[in-house]
């Protein structure tokens, strides 16, 4: 399989590809906003430090980057509840009716899977990480670099999951290699669904802001 792979060959390819570099983007500009932070807070006293002598401004452009990331980050609570609940058990269900209905079910899975979940978890890595970049009036920074870490959490742990997935599907069903994906879809169950929650947060504090301006 890995030795046949070529970037955008195919449909499903195509988001796996793109989903990956949006994370790999979200990363270099995570590194960059750390960075910046940190040369901001290295330099001499009194000059500007991050968060004073600014003022957070409200943009279409940041508002509508929060939406973006809050909706994105939504699907993917939703898609990785799906997967916890529905999807992977059915490898189980499937096993048990032999080799053929097992690879079956896991091919089709898999041809799938980024076709349905790529884009939006790649968009919402992006989103996020963009929004170090982008102010936000009555957000903590560092409420959104809670989220950023979280993403690249996700990223983490995917690989370990998809390895044993990858085992199933050219060996067969094991157990223990179904213990393995169960394992690491609770870490990615549990970082998508915090995700959500803080997401939640950043968007109640936003709308707050907008109504104490308008009061």
């Amino acid at each position: 399989m890995l030795g046949t792979y070529h970037l955008f060959d195919t449909l499903s390819h195509a988001f796996f590809d793109a989903m990956t570099l949006m994370v790999a983007a979200s990363l270099l500009l995570a590194i960059a906003a750390a960075a910046r932070t940190i040369w901001l807070f290295a330099r001499p006293t009194g000059a500007t430090k991050p968060g004073v002598g600014q003022s957070p401004v409200s943009s279409s452009w940041a508002d509508s980057l929060l939406l973006l990331a809050v909706a994105m980050s939504w699907y993917t609570v939703a898609a990785g509840w799906t997967a916890q609940l529905v999807c992977y058990p059915i490898y189980v269900d499937m096993s048990a009716h032999g080799p053929q209905a097992f690879h079956a079910y896991s091919h089709g899975y898999l041809s799938r899977w980024a076709t349905a979940w790529g884009l939006p978890t790649g968009a919402m890595c992006l989103s996020w990480a963009t929004l170090l970049w982008v102010p936000l009036r009555n957000v903590s920074r560092r409420l959104v670099w809670v989220i950023v870490g979280l993403c690249l959490a996700f990223a983490v742990v995917t690989p370990p999951a998809a390895i044993a997935q990858g085992h199933m599907f050219s060996e067969g069903f094991s157990q223990n290699q179904y213990a393995r994906l169960m394992l690491w879809e609770d870490f990615r169950t549990a970082i998508f669904t915090l995700i959500g929650v803080l997401a939640l947060v950043v968007m109640r504090r936003r709308l707050m802001s907008t109504e104490s301006r308008s009061a």
